[in-house]
């Protein structure tokens, strides 16, 4: 009976799923702000470094339920992101950006994490220029993030009023033997534990140990 009573216990601890959500990619094929300046529009013939300067890449996210949400770059001193695929060093210098779906800013990397726990140095510069952004406590619903360079921040934080449609400020930078690739996990972790099973599921779990205990005694008895 003790055995049974310990199985359900554990059975029906709540439990926080955290889910990851990947991004790789470049930021010259996959830009979604271009504008570098008054009817000025990047395309092939812009370098890397114009690219760096003013480009950006915003992605958007779904929140299931409240969850505390924070991103992390793997793309400058390279590593394995959440998706287990191995992202290589040498991208450029990170700069992380988030806003809600009606493109409120909320967050940023101005002030988050250079360097975090796990990151990886880059072994030809020698430094540690990955991110964390720590986006807080989010509420179920629609959210965009942005990567560009440092320190190519978005207009409406920089100027504390606006949204992300009004662009970026041009202000990114590409040092030599950096590219363009980048690679970021956003991490979603619930604030409130799964539901626990039905009453009807609880009974059918007591009907299955039980018997699987009885089968068990009968074995050894």
């Amino acid at each position: 009976m003790k055995t049974l009573q310990l199985l359900l216990a554990f059975a029906l601890l709540p439990v926080l799923q955290a889910e990851t959500i990947s991004y790789v990619g470049n930021l010259r094929t996959d830009a979604s702000v271009t504008a570098c300046g008054s009817g000025c529009t990047l395309g092939p013939s812009n370098s890397d470094a114009d690219y760096a300067q003013f480009a950006a890449v915003v992605d958007t996210f779904v929140v299931p339920t409240a969850s505390e949400m924070q991103a992390v770059t793997f793309s400058y001193g390279g590593g394995v992101n959440g998706a287990g695929q191995n992202i290589a060093q040498g991208g450029f210098e990170p700069y992380l950006s988030l806003f809600d779906s009606t493109g409120t800013f909320l967050a940023s990397t101005l002030f988050g994490t250079t360097c975090p726990v796990g990151a990886n140095t880059n072994t030809l510069s020698g430094d540690c220029f990955d991110e964390l952004l720590d986006g807080g406590t989010l509420a179920a619903g629609t959210y965009q993030i942005a990567i560009s360079a440092f320190e190519n921040l978005s207009f409406a934080e920089d100027l504390g009023t606006g949204t992300l449609a009004d662009g970026f400020t041009g202000l990114g930078n590409l040092n030599d033997g950096e590219d363009l690739h980048y690679a970021f996990d956003v991490i979603l972790t619930p604030t409130s534990t799964s539901a626990v099973p039905e009453p009807s599921m609880v009974w059918l779990l007591v009907v299955a140990l039980a018997g699987f205990i009885k089968v068990r005694k009968g074995l050894f008895s």
